[in-house]
């Protein structure tokens, strides 16, 4: 519980009610409960100043508003409610959050990772190494939230402000010292962490991604560039990672490398990758840094994951960790799920991965191509209601990498499965390769049986996701029980 006025940074109360009491926070009208603070929010498809009347009856006693032609009626109608003007309720909702639970990230170690691939990936490594070196770290992220082995809930790239700010505090409360977050660009772009002090950020790469919500790939690039902007707004030591073999990347870090102590890496970067090997079982590769060549070994397999892990060892050389730590470290590091996960089969493997873009479907389907015995046999689809110009895209890639391609459904939602797929067969010319199978069970069953010894088989676009989303209904479905069970009756 909080008064309002420990809750304003710069808005103006426009009209005093009677009480000045807010025991809780929510742009969701529907979540009001009696002296809560309601935030109405210009959303792309709704418009939050619609259900001021609905908040104020579920017994709202102070409503913040960012549309000025409604303040005279709402005082008059209102007279006894807080209402409090914004330039940007987006904005206002997270500083308000923050105040409402503490100010939490001054306490914390936070670090934010951004990019279209290796989110999940690069904030689970960074949680392994920090935890090896005694922290207690918290993570949130696509998978879930947690401390260590302790879930908090599932996850969401990244939460509304309100639940952010909360599950900091929580984890503050917890004991952590760290916490590791995957902020995605819808969260930059809508000031979800706006206000949070970071103690850092790591850009990993910009594909094309969430065209249907940014549009064009400068809007999902400036919304990703918001985030360090933010970084660097509310902490002037803040350091930072940054993938320099991207040209998003070097935008970044030319934006800036005045404000943010930054480190680059890649084949390009400070922190040089100068060669690697790749094998089905582990990885290595060598690192050029300050005039010597540091010697990495991992069982994490692929190329992507040589950036993945150029990326959190560089940053954590930044945070000030000794560089024998870190590379004895890496050998021991966890593969995380779905993500190049591996399900051996009598003389085959089959691949479980989330790639879900042309760039992360490349990116995987290259490493597989430099391991593989025999074939490489990809089974994915697209998540209907999402940017459906990548489609031809990733079926394009799939045809360039793969020796039998075939077409199923990933999370349709709303759409027909077959219509997505005809959307993913206008970039393959070479339809002798393709399969289409709608029924995901079946096209896995599918390929699984026509492998041959030395084969492998990938199962990309889900990863850890243990469901399927088809119209409004969310169905148990999970690629590697599925795998395991076939493997069992074959």
């Amino acid at each position: 519980m909080k008064e309002l006025q420990d809750l304003l940074t710069g808005e103006k109360v426009v009209n005093l009610g009677k009480s000045q009491v807010v025991k809780g926070i929510t742009n969701n009208s529907s979540k009001v409960q009696k002296d809560y603070a309601f935030f109405a929010i210009k959303g792309n498809s709704t418009d939050g100043h619609h259900f001021i009347e609905d908040a104020i009856t579920k017994g709202a006693s102070t409503v913040f508003i960012q549309d000025t032609s409604i303040i005279d009626t709402l005082k008059r109608k209102y007279p006894y409610i807080n209402i409090v003007f914004s330039e940007n309720t987006r904005k206002s909702l997270a500083t308000a959050s923050n105040k409402f639970y503490n100010e939490p990230s001054k306490y914390l170690k936070v670090i934010g990772i951004t990019g279209t691939n290796g989110k999940t990936s690069v904030s689970n490594l960074l949680a392994q190494y920090y935890e090896n070196a005694g922290y207690k770290v918290g993570v949130i992220g696509t998978i879930n939230y947690r401390i260590g082995d302790e879930i908090l809930s599932s996850g969401h790239t990244t939460p509304d402000p309100v639940q952010w700010f909360e599950t900091l505090n929580l984890m503050k409360e917890k004991g952590c010292d760290v916490v590791v977050a995957e902020v995605s660009s819808h969260a930059a772009h809508q000031f979800r962490v706006y206000s949070t002090l970071f103690h850092g950020g790591i850009f990993t790469n910009l594909t094309q991604d969430h065209l249907d919500y940014h549009g064009t790939m400068e809007n999902y690039f400036l919304a990703k560039r918001e985030f360090f902007n933010q970084i660097q707004l509310f902490n002037d030591k803040a350091i930072a990672s940054v993938n320099i073999d991207d040209p998003y990347g070097k935008r970044i870090y030319n934006d800036f490398k005045e404000k943010i102590d930054f480190i680059t890496y890649g084949f390009e970067g400070e922190f040089k990758i100068k060669d690697y090997n790749l094998s089905l079982f582990e990885t290595l590769f060598n690192i050029e840094y300050k005039g010597k060549t540091l010697n990495f070994k991992t069982k994490l397999r692929g190329l992507f994951n040589v950036y993945n892990l150029s990326a959190s060892i560089s940053f954590l050389i930044k945070d000030g960790f000794d560089i024998d730590f870190l590379k004895d470290k890496t050998l021991d590091l966890k593969p995380i799920r779905g993500r190049f996960e591996v399900v051996e089969a009598k003389d085959f493997i089959v691949v479980i991965d989330y790639a879900h873009t042309p760039d992360a479907l490349e990116n995987i389907l290259k490493s597989l191509n430099q391991i593989k015995q025999n074939r490489v046999i990809t089974v994915f689809g697209a998540g209907g209601n999402r940017d459906r110009t990548k489609r031809p895209l990733m079926g394009k890639v799939a045809q360039d990498f793969s020796d039998i391609v075939i077409l199923t459904s990933d999370n349709p939602r709303f759409e027909d499965p077959n219509q997505i797929i005809k959307d993913i067969l206008e970039g393959i010319t070479q339809k002798s390769k393709v399969i289409v199978e709608p029924d995901r069970k079946k096209a896995i069953e599918y390929a699984i049986k026509t492998a041959q010894k030395g084969d492998i088989v990938l199962i990309a676009g889900k990863g850890h996701e243990n469901y399927q989303i088809i119209k409004d209904q969310v169905i148990p479905f999970d690629d590697k029980e599925v795998v395991n069970q076939i493997l069992k009756e074959i």
